[in-house]
């Protein structure tokens, strides 16, 4: 027979290792971030939140203010990336997510007024594309 009580202190251990952790990442000054978390299938009603679902971004236009922080959720199966430009061939550089599997976020903080196109690299021939609006 197994005595729990061994395997609970270590557990906590663990817990509170990776909730440091996860904490640690926080306080940067980086204006991007990648991160995981468990996708409940439905859009959320964050109204600085981009769901990739069915290889497109909703909304694919969203208008925020500056120094709104803007995350995508890949609440897919499959690959998705967000990608600052207008295509695989003309991207500006500023952002990109890298690929984010199922589950996985990315967050971009807007710091400056304009208009911000953006895609994701394997569905941008099936349309995958979308536009932040940043307003002062």
């Amino acid at each position: 027979m197994i005595n729990n009580k061994k395997f609970f202190i270590p557990a906590v251990f663990i817990l509170a290792a990776i909730i440091i952790l996860s904490l640690a990442g926080c306080g940067g000054n980086a204006q991007s971030a990648k991160t995981t978390q468990a996708s409940s299938g439905t859009t959320s009603l964050d109204p600085n939140q981009v769901i990739c679902k069915n290889n497109k971004f909703t909304p694919d236009t969203l208008t925020v203010k500056v120094g709104t922080t803007v995350t995508w959720v890949n609440q897919d199966s499959y690959i998705h990336t967000v990608t600052s430009g207008n295509s695989p061939s003309d991207r500006s550089g500023l952002f990109d997510s890298g690929n984010l599997n199922g589950g996985e976020t990315f967050s971009f903080k807007f710091d400056k007024a304009g208009t911000y196109d953006y895609f994701c690299i394997p569905h941008f021939s099936l349309g995958m594309i979308g536009k932040i609006i940043v307003t002062e």
